[in-house]
């Protein structure tokens, strides 16, 4: 009977306890300062930074098929700087028959006749362009005139072609497309007979193109951007197409470029990648991605109080928005707005 009226004190004392703190915590003023639980944002700040979109790029390569190199002269084969892996320079001496040396000569059209003074066409333009490309001052287009006849008249001196008259003659030119790569065979060896119009050397597959691929195309922001691609520095145009035969010529010639930059094989279509950042920085704003509603493509809205303010979404990352307003921005948006029609308020 004792033990049981112990039991039943104590439990009394702890109910007691514990209905007293209850009494005592409910009675105490609410915390401050520090203490004090720091209420939900709503908004969140908006500041403009420079954006410039950096990513890696898959990129389309697209080659042209080898030239086989032909030359109008005749006669026997004396001496040949024809070497396989070798790029052919325009201006110098691609091999001699006879003894008379023939010049490989980069154009962009194709030479096939002789030409006087007084001849006009795009072969004509074209030569110019050739001679002004080797340092000689001629203009870049019109007919057979001075310039041209004293740029070939020093060639001629310079390298002992077979005619020092000033005139252009097609068994002195190997004619060499501007994109013509290294060489990849060369046919006629030394000391053998050369017919004209037979294949010299035959040059390997070119770069022609490096494009970026639609998909990722239509998801980008529109630009120049500088771009790295096997360790060289290029920039594309905004239409994602890099076309500049010097520009691919390096990517090309890159050693990184060689295994995988071949143009033979089953490969030679295989997506490579480049990073990439635009060439002109945007002010953007980042902002939660929370924050934006409506968005269709890149297009969207965020809010700020009663307005809603059209912007154009221009990246994401770590849950962040990178947005560029149509207009002033606001100093803060809503981190939760209403998700209603997404137009200018």
């Amino acid at each position: 009977m004792k033990r049981a009226l112990i039991v039943t004190a104590a439990f009394l004392l702890g109910c007691g306890i514990v209905v007293g703190a209850a009494v005592a915590y409910y009675f105490l003023p609410a915390p401050g300062g520090d203490l004090a639980p720091t209420p939900e944002e709503k908004t969140y700040p908006v500041t403009l930074v420079d954006f410039v979109d950096q990513r890696t790029l898959p990129l389309t390569p697209t080659f042209s098929e080898g030239s086989e190199l032909r030359a109008a002269a005749a006669g026997v084969v004396t001496s040949s700087a024809c070497v396989p892996g070798q790029a052919f320079a325009s201006g110098t001496v691609a091999f001699s028959v006879d003894g008379s040396p023939v010049i490989a000569l980069s154009a962009d059209v194709p030479f096939y006749r002789d030409l006087r003074w007084g001849d006009a066409g795009a072969d004509v333009d074209s030569l110019r362009r050739a001679l002004a490309a080797l340092g000689y001052s001629v203009e870049p287009s019109g007919k057979f005139s001075r310039d041209v006849f004293e740029a070939l008249s020093a060639m001629q001196e310079k390298d002992g072609l077979a005619f020092d008259d000033g005139g252009f003659h097609l068994t002195d030119f190997l004619w060499v497309p501007p994109t013509a790569a290294a060489v990849d065979s060369c046919e006629a060896k030394i000391g053998q007979s050369y017919l004209p119009g037979t294949t010299f050397a035959a040059t390997a597959r070119t770069l022609t193109a490096l494009s970026l691929v639609r998909d990722e195309a239509e998801h980008m922001i529109p630009g120049e951007r500088k771009l790295q691609v096997f360790g060289v520095a290029v920039v594309i145009p905004e239409n994602g197409v890099l076309a500049d035969p010097e520009a691919l010529a390096q990517i090309a010639a890159s050693p990184d470029a060689e295994k995988e930059l071949t143009g033979k094989g089953e490969d030679e279509s295989a997506l490579i990648s480049g990073t990439s950042e635009l060439v002109t920085a945007l002010r953007v704003a980042p902002v939660p991605a929370s924050s934006v509603f409506g968005v269709h493509g890149s297009q969207g809205c965020v809010e700020s109080e009663s307005r809603t303010y059209p912007v154009t979404v221009a990246g994401v990352n770590l849950g962040m928005s990178q947005i560029i307003f149509d207009g002033d921005p606001p100093p803060k948006v809503l981190l939760q707005p209403d998700p209603g029609a997404c137009r200018a308020g």
